[in-house]
């Protein structure tokens, strides 16, 4: 087998990877709903008249309320319902969101909640491992691997990390942290693109001249090591779609205007259809 068919067969193990993950309970294709959440008591349940309505298969027509003040939340079940936070059944119960270090997971049959932060508003987050969007999952798309877009970039550390406003598709703006940018060159253009700090890899938000048509029309996401020698190894074979490219209810960061490519990457994952 040659460098190149061992490097291909790589890139298409990992993409069969990414198609098993949103087969998983609680995933992006499982995601069902985004509730924001309104300042007192904000109640749960199948009926309509409630504030955060749920499946009707999973959830009775009042499960409780969540009361929300000033960032604290507080879960108050419905006598006769089965809730567990955590796996634990519980009846009230102060819930952490997903910004802090362990937030807490809220099941009710076959339905999982969390509450999230972006920016100063939070809401509710459902996912349904009954989804229709799981169910009718036929796989994802992808350009055909490519080595040529496997590029060693020059890394260009920032003296001191700086600080990005990230945008979000619900209008939220958030800091992130950029330790640097990734510098090289395409079709004769030198090409920057500014990373974000994501655990222990470096991120890279960006945009190019297939969204809209081929790919995703927010942009595409791609991750990367950290680098090595001044070096950073970008394979845009491995870019993907933002989350919100597979379901209605996620909120995505959008690309920064720098990252906002005039130039083609054909390479990576093609648009999702529904």
């Amino acid at each position: 087998m040659t460098e190149q068919t061992t490097y291909a067969a790589t890139i298409r193990a990992q993409r069969q990877q990414r198609a098993q993950a949103l087969l998983e309970d609680r995933s992006w294709l499982t995601l069902a709903g985004l509730y924001w959440l309104q300042p007192g008591a904000n109640s749960l349940g199948s009926a309509a008249s409630n504030d955060i309505v749920l499946p009707a298969h999973s959830a009775p027509d009042y499960a409780g309320v969540l009361h929300f003040d000033d960032g604290r939340l507080v879960l108050q079940v419905e006598p006769g319902v089965i809730v567990h936070v955590n796996g634990e059944a519980i009846t009230t119960k102060a819930l952490n969101h997903d910004k802090t270090p362990m937030p807490d997971l809220v099941t009710l049959g076959e339905l999982t909640m969390l509450v999230i932060q972006r920016g100063d508003r939070y809401a509710i987050r459902l996912w349904d491992k009954t989804n229709p969007a799981r169910q009718q999952f036929t796989g994802l798309h992808w350009y055909p691997v490519d080595p040529a877009y496997r590029i060693e970039a020059q890394f260009v550390a920032h003296a001191e990390p700086r600080l990005i406003p990230i945008t979000d598709g619900a209008g939220n703006i958030e800091n992130a942290i950029s330790p640097g940018a990734a510098v090289f060159t395409w079709a004769g253009n030198e090409v920057r693109l500014d990373a974000e700090k994501s655990g222990d890899k470096l991120f890279f938000n960006f945009c190019d001249k297939t969204n809209g048509t081929e790919t995703y029309p927010a942009g595409r996401f791609l991750y990367a090591e950290q680098p090595t020698a001044g070096k950073v190894v970008l394979d845009f074979n491995l870019a993907t779609n933002p989350y919100c490219a597979y379901t209605p209810y996620a909120v995505c960061p959008l690309a920064p205007a720098q990252n906002r490519l005039a130039l083609r990457i054909e390479a990576g994952e093609k648009d999702y259809h529904f």
